[in-house]
């Protein structure tokens, strides 16, 4: 018993979870995003800004909370970093984040 008390635990911990994001509420917010990304999520060749439809919600979530912490945009050279944390900023909480990443994954990736 005490064994599998300690497997259930660790299986917790290798699968994280996400609050319910509100699609209305991440389109909302994603309107700051179209700017760079497009409209539909796929990114500008002629800016070279990445792809965010069919992207993992748990990378988007990581992205998002590294350019807010400063683990990105403040190292030098990473120029797309630098003009990503001030945008990132613009999500007061976990809840926006949630909110954003739950609109982005009604995006088609195709």
């Amino acid at each position: 018993m005490k064994y599998a008390l300690i497997i259930l635990s660790c299986v917790g911990l290798a699968a994280p979870t996400f609050a319910e994001g509100d699609i209305y509420m991440g389109q909302k917010r994603f309107t700051i995003c179209r700017t760079c990304h497009g409209t539909d999520g796929m990114g500008l060749e002629s800016v070279g800004t990445p792809r965010l439809a069919g992207q993992k919600p748990y990378y988007l979530k990581r992205q998002l909370l590294n350019f807010q912490s400063g683990a990105r945009g403040k190292t030098p050279g990473d120029d797309f970093g630098k003009m990503m944390r001030p945008m990132a900023m613009t999500l007061p909480d976990e809840q926006a984040i949630d909110d954003v990443i739950a609109y982005i994954q009604t995006l088609s990736a195709d």
